[in-house]
């Protein structure tokens, strides 16, 4: 099932505990990236990659409590949840940081 809001379409997976958030305007460099933990000096190292804008977004859904597992590509961003963890509480805040990573990228073109 897909939900469409502006810029962002919400693909609902068949596994209840994965959605994915595809995005109008890429939100990192080409390159698929999975992230599941922020720590360690490979963490920041594999978010240098995404340039600065999907290193935000994945710092940002990283941090919200819930999410286990961020994978990004250039237009896409997956989000695996926890199981006793509802999509209600979770995803406005996933949905503030994607509308605020595309507000950074307009900046960043001006």
């Amino acid at each position: 099932m897909i939900e469409k809001r502006p810029g962002i379409m919400i693909y609902r997976h068949p596994n209840p505990e994965i959605r994915s958030y595809l995005t109008s305007a890429e939100i990192s460099k080409y390159r698929v990236e999975r992230f599941t933990a922020p720590g360690g000096d490979g963490f920041e190292t594999q978010l240098k990659t995404l340039g600065t804008i999907g290193a935000y977004v994945v710092r940002e859904i990283l941090a919200i409590p819930g999410v286990r597992e961020v994978e990004i590509k250039p237009r896409e961003v997956r989000v695996k949840k926890g199981t006793p963890v509802s999509w209600d509480r979770i995803e406005p805040r996933i949905m503030r940081a994607l509308n605020t990573a595309f507000r950074r990228k307009e900046m960043r073109l001006v």
